[in-house]
């Protein structure tokens, strides 16, 4: 069974890990070369690449995950294959399991490889960049972005048993993956931790800390309006110290931290996608 599933889904699977491979020897070389230049020099040569690179890697997870899961069951039940497959001793947990495994593990595994190369790399390019845990930064590079590509394949399989259409299942996937990952990066990610808070100084900015939260306050610390005590001059009100800007932010040094909860959550949701389509398959799929 084994066999015959990586028969069926290799030309996914090996199309999906070349542009993996491709793209983690060009962040290996990027990452070698910009540690030899000065910060002048690597804005120069690679800022426009960063948010290409970005824009990219932002994409991917869900491109690859809708590719390799959406036609896994669809396309086969469109056709009427799995008659044949499950009637050959071959019981339906089976069957989806080993479909599963061979063509979601390795571009997921591919992926994580390629967030943590984008992780080593990314220090040489950090004077392009915010804060690692503000977006788009967080979501290409890391553990996170393996678990994304779960979610979106677990999305794409599962839709894939339910609506037994190949496009059907890609669009259900990229559709449904684009609204929790910026749900999570919103609305959950501010609160893995309790932020910290502080007038904003040169050493947050330094060291690129996550603003969730910005107010102003006086010089005493209280609460202000800004407009009110301002104007309309509001350069000169910051330059006499009349207002400072307090934040309440996650410093840097929480990012694998985030990470691996980030992770989990993908993980887990896609553990109950993958539970939704084991239901699926032993109430729903019939053989005629």
């Amino acid at each position: 069974m084994t066999w015959v599933a990586w028969r069926q889904q290799r030309l996914q699977v090996l199309i999906s890990l070349a542009i993996i491979t491709a793209l983690a020897a060009v962040m290996v070389y990027t990452g070698f070369d910009a540690r030899s230049l000065d910060e002048t020099a690597v804005e120069d040569k690679y800022g426009m690449y960063l948010g290409y690179l970005q824009l990219l890697l932002l994409a991917l997870p869900v491109l690859l995950g809708a590719f390799a899961g959406g036609p896994l069951f669809a396309r086969e039940i469109e056709q009427g294959a799995h008659v044949f497959s499950l009637t050959q001793s071959i019981g339906r947990t089976r069957w989806w399991a080993t479909k599963i495994a061979v063509a979601g593990l390795p571009v997921v595994l591919g992926m994580t490889l390629l967030g943590l190369v984008n992780a080593w790399a990314d220090p040489a390019l950090s004077t392009l960049r915010g804060a690692r845990l503000a977006i788009p930064s967080f979501e290409v590079q890391g553990v996170a972005i393996g678990a994304y590509t779960a979610l979106a394949f677990t999305l794409g399989a599962t839709a894939g048993l339910l609506v037994r259409n190949t496009l059907g299942a890609m669009v259900t996937a990229i559709v449904g993956y684009v609204p929790v990952l910026i749900a999570v990066g919103n609305g959950l990610r501010p609160h893995y931790a309790e932020p910290q808070g502080g007038v904003v100084d040169s050493t947050m900015l330094r060291e690129k800390a996550w603003r969730v939260e910005t107010s102003y306050v006086d010089g005493a610390g209280n609460p202000v309006d800004l407009r009110a005590v301002c104007g309309d001059d509001v350069n000169r009100c910051f330059e006499e110290g009349k207002v400072r800007v307090h934040a309440l932010f996650h410093p840097d040094d929480r990012f694998w931290a985030f990470q691996a909860v980030e992770a989990g959550v993908f993980l887990a949701l896609s553990a109950a996608l993958l539970g939704l389509g084991a239901w699926v398959l032993h109430r729903r799929l019939r053989l005629a």
